[in-house]
């Protein structure tokens, strides 16, 4: 049983996702919820309009428990979610662009005082603040990159 060998997950590891509100429950700003007007229900990118209630990476995680939970039975996923690259919400002029957004800053220090601590165990930064995979083909001083990855290659990268 797979259950009994996992702890959770670590989540927003590889891109830009705002960590958000946690909202009461996982789909409570779907359309027709009647919740839309509320904080937590926050969404630049527009992805509960698509019944996407991962719209922030507080409410990810706790549709990810959900499907999880609902999938492998008996277990229930603790999370870990990286927050080095999220500290400014809505940065980014498309929301598809996700890579070294430009100006969003490091987000909540590593800590275990999270939002929810019988479902996120901490906020942590994978990477050391500034270091990244990949980047534009030119950077901001003028010079070529010298790990240019063509997923960085957006108006809102670094």
């Amino acid at each position: 049983h797979v259950a009994q060998h996992l702890r959770g997950f670590a989540t927003n590891v590889a891109g830009y996702q705002a960590l958000g509100e946690m909202c009461p429950e996982y789909d409570w700003c779907l359309p027709m919820s009647g919740h839309s007007g509320d904080s937590c229900c926050y969404d630049p990118c527009g992805l509960t309009s698509e019944w996407n209630p991962s719209h922030n990476e507080l409410m990810y995680s706790l549709h990810l428990r959900k499907a999880m939970s609902e999938g492998i039975p008996g277990f229930e996923p603790h999370m870990i979610i990286d927050t080095g690259r999220n500290g400014v919400a809505d940065m980014r002029q498309k929301c598809a662009n996700w890579c070294n957004i430009r100006d969003a800053g490091v987000g909540v220090v590593p800590t275990t005082e999270t939002a929810d601590t019988t479902l996120i165990d901490a906020y942590f930064w994978l990477k050391t603040p500034g270091e990244s995979d990949g980047c534009t083909e030119v950077l901001p001083s003028g010079e070529k990159c010298p790990r240019f990855d063509a997923d960085c290659a957006s108006e809102d990268s670094i």
